[in-house]
């Protein structure tokens, strides 16, 4: 068995003089973060070393040392890895306290630069599900087309499945408006389709750089871009700069959601600095919600997490849209997830609902009746992970399904298998957190997906190379999507340090009717006092320079 390398203090070995600053960073950009507060994270320096300690090899001059931020500049090797300005061509950059790694402080540089470029171009619309943020865009699309039909518009998400959502939001819209709108302005919205930002962009097989740059920006009058919380620093980055001074951006979003699982959390600082000088009057918060009741279901749960002053599970006994079940054991020795979760009546009755795509003949009604409820874990592995619920889900639907042909769980690819991409494919065109459905055709199995467009393709299933079953996924892979139930599994012990009440947040607002949350209650509570911190420094250096 290969012995585990920790990769933080490999890299942080490069840099003779600042190993503890290089380990730092290295190891915060791991959990998202692009730069450390020097002055507090001293506060984990016993954490760091009892690391390095636990490690073959470990060597006392490779201990971390931590002085002040004054101090790092003269004990970094005079200034040898370490700059104050993103010109020069260093590994780190100190500014103030803050200490970065160069290429994302380049980054932050960009958009901070493009913001101030594009000016009053610049909007931001930010508000939890229901808030009304589809109606003020479909609303703007309405008054602009109206003025100049000929308006070029470009629309983006960072996901197919979040793209494919908001061409379905705008049609809703646009239905539901029929008699308030011309018909030539209802049928160029409609007509309007979504697209991934990386394709907006025009990726470049085996590259990090797109078609669209500084140097050649996008053709549009106004790009509208949702699910922006998941866009991580350097995709924003490129973005942005390949907006055209005169083209109307618009970034839309919920800001108490899940940052991107890369490095940064660019949406939520832009909405935090909103009384900067450059983005003061361009955050629109939308805090009136339409579509859930705030004292409520859905509504009173999201609100009181998202708060932090979650009011108990008793006090959600009798609520028609929310369930809060807490497990509970008086034997230490129990497997609360195997005992309690899979055999609980919530569990089954979930599971249960999957039944219905099965039946389904058509692959368009199928995918669209399996997208009505979904399991949402924490973790990948172990207990209370989306493997154990997957494979918990297709036992108990073989077990009421008697049809071997219509339904048959088995290594590899099996009929009416629900699959999630979990990798970029730009050769089959299928893109990280697509969902599909295989299907057998003869001794052939097909992979079926529905594009952004709202057309359904289908290719070889032995084709896929990146993929899991998914009955069940992480909260994470959820964010662009909407379930009409949902179930929300949280982890007694794995996964612990992922448990934010942002995490819980996003999982519960997945759901349109309604949602299950099981977990103990110390992991509830985990959830509920615990926040993301992300370290990005560019909510900071909007309020710092003044902008």
């Amino acid at each position: 068995m290969a012995e585990a390398i920790d990769v933080h203090r490999v890299f942080a070995e490069y840099f003779r003089g600042c190993e503890g600053l290089a380990y730092a960073l290295s190891s915060k950009l791991a959990e998202g973060n692009i730069c450390i507060d020097i002055e507090n994270y001293k506060e984990d320096l016993p954490y760091l070393l009892e690391k390095q300690k636990a490690r073959p090899g470990y060597k006392d001059e490779y201990t971390i040392f931590w002085p002040s931020a004054e101090e790092f500049e003269k004990q970094c090797n005079q200034g040898k890895y370490v700059s104050h300005s993103s010109g020069e061509l260093k590994p780190f950059i100190i500014q103030g306290k803050k200490a970065y790694l160069h290429r994302y402080y380049q980054y932050e540089t960009q958009i901070i630069d493009n913001i101030k470029r594009l000016g009053k171009n610049f909007h931001i619309i930010t508000g939890g599900p229901g808030t009304g943020k589809t109606f003020s865009i479909g609303s703007r699309l309405v008054e602009e087309f109206t003025r100049n039909p000929g308006l070029r518009v470009a629309l983006a998400a960072p996901t197919g499945k979040a793209s494919a959502r908001m061409n379905e939001a705008l049609k809703e819209f646009a239905g539901k408006q029929a008699d308030k709108i011309e018909e030539a302005v209802k049928a160029k919205i409609t007509d309007l389709k979504a697209q991934t930002i990386h394709r907006l962009l025009g990726f470049k097989k085996d590259s990090v750089f797109f078609n669209y740059d500084e140097k050649n920006r996008l053709p549009f009058d106004m790009l509208i871009v949702d699910e922006c919380s998941m866009v991580d620093g350097s995709l924003m980055a490129k973005l942005l700069n390949a907006v055209d001074g005169n083209t109307n951006l618009w970034l839309i979003g919920d800001k108490d959601q899940l940052a991107s699982v890369e490095a940064g959390s660019v949406f939520g600082d832009l909405c935090r600095a909103e009384k900067s000088a450059v983005l003061n009057g361009k955050v629109d918060t939308k805090v009136k919600n339409w579509r859930f009741d705030p004292d409520k279901g859905i509504g009173r749960l999201s609100r009181e997490v998202i708060e932090g002053r979650f009011s108990g599970a008793d006090s959600y006994s009798g609520d028609e849209k929310v369930t809060i079940v807490i497990l509970e054991s008086d034997n230490k020795k129990e497997n609360l997830f195997r005992e309690k979760v899979l055999k609980s009546e919530y569990f089954r009755q979930y599971a249960s609902l999957y039944q219905e795509y099965i039946y389904k003949e058509s692959v368009k009604e199928a995918l669209a009746s399996l997208n009505k409820v979904r399991f949402l874990c924490v973790t990948r592995e172990n207990d209370y992970s989306v493997a154990e619920v997957n494979k918990a889900v297709e036992k108990y639907l073989r077990s009421i399904i008697r049809d071997n042909e219509r339904f048959n769980p088995r290594e590899g690819f099996y009929h009416n298998q629900p699959v999630i991409i979990t990798k970029n494919d730009y050769n089959l065109r299928v893109f990280n957190g697509d969902v599909g459905l295989i299907r057998k055709e003869g001794d052939t199995f097909l992979a079926w997906f529905e594009t952004t467009e709202g057309e359904i393709r289908n290719i070889p299933a032995g084709y896929l190379n990146h993929y899991d079953t998914v009955f069940a996924m992480t909260v994470h892979k959820s964010q662009g999507s909407e379930f009409e139930n949902v179930f929300v599994l949280l982890p007694e012990k794995q996964g612990e340090k992922l448990l934010t009440r942002e995490l819980l947040y996003t999982g519960i607002t997945r759901a349109k009717e309604k949602v299950v949350v099981m977990t103990t209650g110390d992991s509830l509570h985990k959830c509920i006092e615990m926040t993301v911190s992300r370290a990005s420094g560019l909510e900071q250096r909007f309020r710092n320079e003044n902008l």
